[in-house]
């Protein structure tokens, strides 16, 4: 049963177009209420054939949306999330990223203007298998950090499995 939320993915990298992917192979949210940046090439090929709301760039994305799903490499984060720093209030901003040094105090510092930000790392485990921790701020209401959790670990599913 997909869970009535509103979602934008941003950024770059494998995990980007694995996020998209997870979304609505998965079914965990309706398409409708994906919302993907016109100016990102890679997410928009990773949810052709699907329903999804293709806004006109990042910032209207995220306007749109309540959970904001941000992913790249530690050295590539930063500029990601300096794109949506004026316009996260009242959202729940998720960086999903495998630097443990990408962490909630990281978030914290770079998205001044964010109440609700949470923090999941991606780790490989001695057979290669991806999994999850997350790490929340203390104003990110639950009700939201469960569905971004069911969407990066679902992602870690669909990722193994394809091992």
């Amino acid at each position: 049963m997909p869970q009535n939320v509103l979602v934008s993915v941003l950024g770059e990298g494998e995990y980007l177009t694995a996020l998209v992917r997870a979304i609505l192979e998965k079914n965990i949210i309706p398409t409708r209420f994906l919302f993907l940046s016109a100016k990102n090439e890679a997410s928009l090929q990773a949810a052709e054939g699907y329903d999804v709301t293709v806004c006109e760039d990042e910032l209207s994305a995220v306007i749109k949306s309540e959970i904001v799903l941000v992913t790249a490499s530690r050295r590539e984060m930063p500029t990601e999330l300096a794109k949506i720093s004026s316009s996260s209030q009242k959202r729940v901003v998720v960086s999903v990223c495998d630097s443990d040094k990408v962490d909630l105090a990281y978030l914290s510092e770079r998205i001044v203007a964010a109440t609700e930000l949470m923090a999941a790392v991606l780790h490989r485990d001695e057979d290669g298998r991806l999994s999850a921790s997350y790490e929340a701020s203390k104003l990110a209401r639950p009700f939201l950090c469960k569905p971004a959790r069911d969407i990066v670990d679902t992602m870690c599913e669909m990722l193994n499995e394809e091992g």
